[in-house]
This record gives structure tokens, sequence and C-alpha cells, in this order.
């Protein structure tokens, strides 16, 4: 089995991407986000430890993680960010791998691995290919103002505490311009599936 990880930065349209690698090609794509979440579900292991290191404040009327609250403690704070993923991200580590070794099982010829952090945790070693999904600066401080009625200044730190696209790209195998129209990033992919001579499922 082939395992593809898809990365990019904040607006960068990687969910975009993702959502036609399942929906128009119907790819099994893995989602580092979901999994994520599944590892702060109530009484998970994850949860505890983030109650053990940010306080019962982080937790809302239903045990359940406050992710807002949780992400003003770490918006500002390296630090905490830093001993947030070091506590997350073996827990959906843990996952992922229950996943791979189901899809494996069941003859999956390939899966994508969407997970916005891929470089940031040095998991490219884990997958056998990456796709970096990348746009200009500016379109993507346009689409994170609009998206989240954000201000300019606002959107630009939601960039920059992130790795910069140069950095990432250094690490890619593939690189998807995601600047232009739908259509754009439909021949974009196409492209790249014929290049690849990637089977559809």
């Amino acid at each position: 089995m082939r395992i593809i990880g898809i990365t990019g930065g904040i607006a960068s349209g990687k969910s975009t991407v993702t959502d036609i690698l399942k929906k128009r090609f119907n790819y099994i794509v893995i989602d580092a986000d979901q999994l994520a979440r599944q590892a702060v579900e109530p009484e998970s292991p994850g949860l505890k430890k983030i109650i053990m290191a940010f306080g019962e404040t982080v937790i809302d009327e239903n045990g359940e993680l406050n992710r807002s609250m949780l992400g003003e403690i770490i918006a500002n704070n390296d630090h905490a960010r830093t001993k947030l993923n070091a506590m997350i991200h073996p827990e959906v580590k843990k996952l992922y791998d229950q996943q791979i070794s189901f899809y494996r099982k069941s003859g999956i010829p390939t899966v994508f691995y969407d997970c916005p952090l891929l470089f940031e945790t040095n998991l490219q070693n884990t997958v056998d290919e990456t796709i970096l999904v990348v746009a200009d600066k500016e379109i993507r401080i346009e689409r994170i103002m609009e998206r989240d009625n954000l201000t300019r200044e606002q959107a630009i730190r939601r960039i920059e505490m992130q790795m910069s696209d140069e950095e990432k790209i250094a690490l890619a195998d593939t690189i998807i311009e995601n600047n232009g129209s739908m259509n754009d990033l439909l021949i974009t992919i196409n492209v790249y599936f014929s290049r690849r001579k990637l089977l559809v499922r």
C-alpha cells in the first residue's frame, strides 16, 4: 500500500484538494484533524494529559475540550503550543497506525494522509510521498479575512504562526499551486495523477 501525505498552510486550499480526492476520485483520506478530535474525546488519555497541563478551565460543562479557550492559551504562547503538540501527536499517531493497519489488511492500494503539521512534526518519513498545497500569501490573507471574519493583521499572524511555505517546499515531493479557480485546481490535480500513474480505487 502506498501512503501519500498531503499538507499545506492555512488557507492554502489543502482541504479543497482532499475533498476532490475523496469525492471525485474516491480515494481514502485519513484526516489528522479528525484523529486529533478523537484523541481528546472525554475520558481519553489525550484529554487527561491536557487537563493536567492546562487545568480544568479548558473543559466545558459537558466534560469536553473547550477548543476556543485552549486556542486562546496557545495563540500567543509558543511554549504552550509546543507542549500541547507533544501531548497530542503521540495519541494521534496511535489512531493513525490503527487505520493504516486496517486499510493495509483490506488491500487498499493507495491512501492519502491529510496532515496540516506533516513537516512540523517530522512525519514525512512515515509516508511514501508528500504533496504540498501552496497559494500566494496575499491570496491566503484574503481567504482568511473572508472566511474567518478577521482583520488583515490577524490573518497575517495566523500565517506567520506556521512553518513557512519556503521551508515546506524544500521538503515536499510534489507542489500543487492553488492560486486560481476550482477548474485550474482540477487541471493541476489531474496532471499530478497522470504523471504519477495512480489508479483510482
